[in-house]
């Protein structure tokens, strides 16, 4: 064995990085009620075998989160970034000067006012009654160096997450609550979250001067955080309905997190964007719970298509949050597993289910259709239309529908919880699908995942299974 190896590999091989401690904060202002201030500073290290000149981040930079006042400092020295073209979007490249050297740490604070303006997915909102930020890329990701036997990568080794808000908001962040302190004005209380970056979830937090309403149901506890009262029966059958979907996703999926999990449905402060035609509500997603907007309530929140709703953004823990899609199969791996979720949360309540539910997927794709051709599944994060991405995604969960026909149910329950298992908090695209479904399977899938990602259009054996032929658009 190589003496390098067996000394643990002390000496570094490559260009890198230890990214040791974040501390994270996110304010709330009660003279401006529509605004957060987020400050974040980082502890770093270069552990590489050499002096790094500059490190790309992702950063909050776009101009529909309504980020203002964007600053980065390295050790109390403002930096530049300048924004790195034709790659993945709110990526910079912060240079240091002077250069940093081996085994010198750093010290980078980066902090900006946030005032979230209405976006495509709708996953940032303030008002005077809540506020929420439910983005896995909201605070800065530090890229790891290009090169061979780089070191560093995203996540911490230790963060703690602080939330200020007014005395009577219910908080919701991931991590372990460490503390409670109130200021000596009273009127705002900082809750302080300790999260382990290998177990928990990304940084998010749900807060607002909610009413709740627990309920224990048969497959586990969900809590409802409204602005009004719910009625308590319809609330009850949501709630049996939810727990059961969340019980299919952890069969099927895999675990989501550790410990006992508790679903939360919460009112958004604003409107969201629409998923589904005909259906005149919006939600978005956060880990292990679902924003829905003051249309999905008034609909009912035991009304189907209000379920459906947030069925299909409970998926979106699986992926999304605990495994996030490579940008270029966000469709994929993102809205089309959501959408399959529903396929999912309908076999466990029987196969006659499942079927209409299949049903259901073919007639939106068909409707969609009508609105913007479905193109190629792997695609980068700009240049296609949110309708193209529409009905890409409804075909991206019929080919997973596909995949289980072909070679069933046990065998794509195995083959996702080995990705979730294998890929849980870290990126993931279709190979690694693949890979462990043909592992679990014993069949050579590349013509069928070449067939459906590439080519647009249901292929007419698929259409036939579910007796829903093709019809002219």
């Amino acid at each position: 064995m190589c003496p390098l190896f067996a000394a643990g590999c002390v000496q570094p091989l490559g260009p890198g990085f230890l990214f040791s401690t974040r501390q994270a904060e996110i304010r709330s202002s009660s003279t401006a009620p529509d605004q957060l201030h987020i400050r974040v500073v980082d502890h770093l290290n270069n552990a590489g075998d050499r002096p790094l000149h500059s490190l790309d981040v992702r950063v909050p930079e776009d101009p529909s989160y309504g980020v203002r006042n964007l600053l980065m400092t390295v050790d109390g020295n403002k930096v530049s970034a300048e924004s790195i073209a034709n790659l993945v979007p709110r990526t910079v490249n912060t240079a240091f000067d002077p250069v940093w050297e081996q085994q010198q740490p750093r010290e980078i604070v980066t902090e900006w006012d946030l005032v979230p303006v209405p976006s495509a997915n709708g996953n940032l909102a303030a008002s005077a009654a809540a506020f929420y930020i439910a983005d896995n890329a909201a605070l800065p990701l530090w890229q790891t160096p290009f090169g061979f036997f780089t070191l560093g990568g995203p996540d911490p080794v230790n963060e703690l997450l602080t939330v200020s808000a007014p005395a009577d908001f219910r908080v919701l962040a991931p991590g372990k609550p460490v503390k409670v302190q109130n200021p000596p004005s009273g009127t705002e209380v900082s809750h302080s979250f300790r999260i382990n970056p290998l177990e928990d979830f990304l940084p998010f937090v749900v807060a607002g001067r909610y009413q709740e309403l627990s309920i224990n149901a048969r497959h586990g506890a969900v809590n409802f955080w409204t602005f009004h009262s719910l009625d308590p029966q319809q609330a009850r059958t949501a709630a049996e309905r939810l727990s059961s979907t969340m019980q299919a996703y952890r069969d099927f999926f895999g675990p989501s997190s550790k410990g006992k999990a508790v679903a939360h449905i919460v009112e958004s402060p604003g409107q969201l964007p629409t998923e589904f035609d005909g259906n005149n509500a919006g939600g978005t997603s956060f880990p292990e719970g679902v924003l829905l907007d003051s249309r999905a309530l008034t609909q009912g929140i035991s009304n189907e298509d209000t379920l459906e709703l947030a069925e299909f953004e409970l998926a979106r823990t699986w992926f999304g949050w605990r495994v996030r899609p490579q940008q270029e199969e966000q469709i994929l791996m993102g809205r089309g597993a959501g959408l399959f979720g529903l396929v999912v949360a309908a076999e466990a309540r029987g196969q006659d289910q499942r079927a209409r539910m299949v049903e259901s997927l073919l007639d939106r794709y068909d409707a969609a259709l009508r609105v913007a051709a479905d193109g190629r599944m792997l695609v980068p994060p700009t240049g296609v239309s949110r309708a193209e991405r529409i009905s890409t995604g409804y075909r991206a969960a019929l080919f997973l529908v596909a995949l289980e026909d072909l070679c069933g149910h046990d065998n794509l329950r195995a083959a996702f919880h080995d990705v979730v298992a294998a890929r849980g908090n870290s990126d993931a695209g279709y190979e690694d699908l693949k890979a462990a479904l043909e592992e679990d399977s014993r069949r050579d899938l590349g013509e069928m995942f070449r067939t459906w990602l590439i080519r647009p259009g249901i292929p007419e054996d698929f259409r036939t299974r579910y007796g829903k032929p093709s019809i002219p658009h």
